[in-house]
């Protein structure tokens, strides 16, 4: 095959290929986000991207697929911005964990999707139940060395099993209280939400000052 048999409008096969895949997992994005995972069909993606049918599974073989990529993408993002604000925080435990939660409060806050899909819609979705589980455990595992000044890319294991227990708990908390702010349950400001949060963690002494 030729060079120019191979591109299609100056892109190659492979470029259009990954910007359809783009598209879907954006759209995935919007309609989990409003209309939830089991309002979520291969149909209603293919007409929110603009892409006929067929095109959506040249990148997924299923629904439930793009449903775990759109989270998997939500999950990279919370770890990326994570580890951005440590390293940038001042070296000191209660000044970390709160690097950490005011990027988990701001996530999930500034873009409601993101924040029903990972901590609303998860939660009865039986595709997207392990993954939660999954990254509960990464999270409370971070943020637990994060507390103890440690490297949160690194494993917990060598951590005192009060600290990773403390974390665990509280990283379900987390996700809760920031569930019921984003539902509307609670009407509160980020930086009081923030604030809290930290009140929490140290108060279990899952960080010392």
């Amino acid at each position: 095959m030729t060079e120019s048999a191979r591109r299609y409008g100056g892109r190659a096969a492979e470029e259009r290929t990954a910007e359809r895949r783009t598209r879907l997992l954006d759209a995935g994005l919007a309609l989990m986000g409003t209309r939830g995972v089991a309002g979520t069909t291969v149909r209603g993606v293919a007409e929110e991207s603009g892409l006929a049918a067929r095109y959506f599974y040249e990148s997924f073989p299923s629904i439930e697929a793009l449903q775990l990529a759109v989270f998997e993408q939500i999950a990279a993002e919370a770890a990326a911005r994570s580890l951005a604000a440590l390293a940038t925080a001042p070296d000191d435990a209660v000044a970390r964990t709160r690097a950490v939660l005011a990027e988990m409060v701001e996530l999930f806050l500034e873009d409601p999707r993101k924040g029903r899909i990972a901590l609303l819609e998860s939660i009865t979705s039986p595709v997207l139940g392990p993954r939660v589980l999954a990254e509960s455990r990464r999270f409370a595992g971070m943020l637990a060395a994060t507390a103890s000044s440690g490297d949160p890319a690194e494993s917990p294991e060598g951590l005192p099993v009060e600290v990773r227990l403390r974390a665990q708990f509280l990283i379900g908390g987390v996700a809760h209280t920031l569930g019921a702010a984003l539902h509307g349950d609670i009407e509160v400001e980020r930086e009081r939400l923030v604030d809290v949060l930290v009140e929490l963690f140290v108060s279990a002494a899952a960080v010392r000052p």
